[in-house]
């Protein structure tokens, strides 16, 4: 049997409690969450966003660990979800999110590197052997003292040319690119750290505007 008032072929899709959809709903949140921001107090509320958003941040930003970046985005994801539909997809707060989210990433690759380059890289002279202009990506190759050709730094070799020396910081394992300036953990993990005020303020936001709406729904 089909349920009244449906017509043939035609599905009820159903309401879940409180007139709220079942499934994701990107506009509005579901029950549980609706519950959530109707029943917390709102300072405690907050801090548990604030707290839940800062570990992601720095997952992301690799902070904890280069091992957890994956996991973290898997988590933003979710609170992207979250800031969409407690705030019925506002621009501000998914924007802030986004960019804030970004730069996390973003800084997280320096950061890496210059954790790497500072636990144990070495400053070596080199020559520019080659550089090339594609639109605005710049890039060189480097001879080293033993021989070997090697890519530049990202961004290039700063306006060397071909023929003169320059000297790089370079991981002797490899396992991430040469750098022109020395390493500078320190900047990047306040860079970082910056920037995840950025993300779980946007996430703080988001939560303080569902808990206006849906105590004045």
């Amino acid at each position: 049997m089909r349920p009244m008032g449906t017509q043939p072929g035609q599905f009820n899709s159903g309401s879940g409690e409180g007139g709220y959809r079942r499934g994701l709903d990107t506009r509005r949140p579901p029950a549980w969450l609706a519950r959530l921001l109707r029943g917390t107090p709102p300072a405690r509320f907050h801090t548990a966003v604030a707290v839940i958003s800062l570990a992601v941040g720095a997952m992301i930003s690799t902070v904890i660990s280069r091992w957890l970046v994956l996991p973290g985005l898997a988590c933003a994801l979710l609170l992207l979800w979250f800031i969409a539909a407690v705030t019925n997809q506002r621009l501000w707060p998914m924007a802030c999110f986004i960019l804030s989210t970004a730069a996390l990433v973003l800084l997280g690759l320096f950061l890496v590197q210059d954790k790497i380059l500072d636990d144990r890289g070495s400053t070596v002279e080199g020559v520019v052997v080659d550089t090339s202009q594609q639109g605005d990506r710049t890039t060189c190759r480097v001879r080293f003292a033993d021989g070997r050709v090697a890519e530049g730094p990202i961004g290039g070799c700063r306006g060397a040319g071909v023929g003169e020396h320059i000297r790089l910081y370079v991981d002797p394992e490899g396992e991430t690119g040469p750098s022109n300036t020395a390493p500078d953990v320190a900047l990047w993990l306040t860079l970082a750290a910056a920037a995840n005020v950025a993300f779980t303020a946007s996430v703080t936001w988001a939560g303080a505007i569902g808990i206006s709406r849906e105590r004045n729904h």
